[in-house]
């Protein structure tokens, strides 16, 4: 739970660092984070993605859950929901206490980086994706007081119950005499190789190297450990 307290403590400080600051940080200071950001996005993704004991479900999670995804059209769907966010207030005026906790809620919540990293957080207690990820919640959060108020500050509460509730979930998968029969190792293994690899498309998307929809390849998460498990009885 440690990353999901300090994605909250981020959201928090950027907020505050918004109310005073108002738009008064460069944006090419802002790029410049992202940038950096990305790069360490590339090499934690890159580690989980080598971690792999079985290329071919690898591939087979990324084949099959990218389809899966671009046929429900996960990306497009979660770019109307940002979409449908920035029309609940005008661009010129502070929006309403409702408006700055919706549009920031979705922004901290929805993403591959706020699911796999709780799941690590909870499993491993490995918070180093939720870090990254707060650092980006945290320089978002000032733009975002600036423009739409002070509601910003409740969506810290909707990262604790989302992310501590996926993290916690994830926890108990693994416990002693439920891990060994819902989340055996092979499947936790692969489950981080497939998440390293939707890292690593994320990274590009940040460092401005290639706009993947990495948001159609989320049900590749789920399928890694099907998968392995279904390859651990077959050979």
């Amino acid at each position: 739970m440690l990353g999901t307290w300090i994605n909250v403590g981020a959201v928090l400080l950027g907020s505050l660092v918004g109310l005073f600051a108002g738009r008064k940080i460069p944006e090419a200071i802002s790029r410049s984070v992202t940038i950096g950001v990305g790069l360490v996005t590339l090499v934690v993704g890159t580690q989980l993605a080598i971690g792999t004991e079985n290329a071919l479900v690898l591939l087979l999670a990324l084949l099959l859950g990218g389809g899966m995804g671009t046929w429900l059209g996960i990306e497009d769907r979660l770019a109307r929901l940002g979409e449908a966010s920035e029309k609940l207030f005008p661009g010129a005026v502070r929006g309403t206490l409702t408006q700055g906790f919706v549009a920031a809620t979705l922004l901290f919540c929805v993403g591959p980086m706020a699911v796999l990293g709780a799941i690590r957080d909870g499993v491993y207690g490995d918070w180093r994706i939720l870090g990254l990820k707060s650092v980006m919640d945290g320089i978002s959060s000032i733009g975002l007081v600036a423009g739409l108020g002070r509601g910003v500050f409740l969506a810290a509460a909707s990262v604790l119950v989302y992310q501590g509730g996926i993290g916690l979930a994830a926890r108990w998968l693994v416990a002693p005499g439920v891990g060994t029969t819902l989340a055996p190792s092979a499947a936790l293994t692969e489950f981080n190789a497939v998440g390293g690899a939707v890292l690593l498309a994320l990274s590009f998307k940040l460092l401005g190297i290639r706009d993947l929809k990495v948001g159609n390849l989320l049900p590749a998460l789920a399928l890694a450990p099907l998968l392995a498990y279904l390859y651990g009885l077959v050979t």
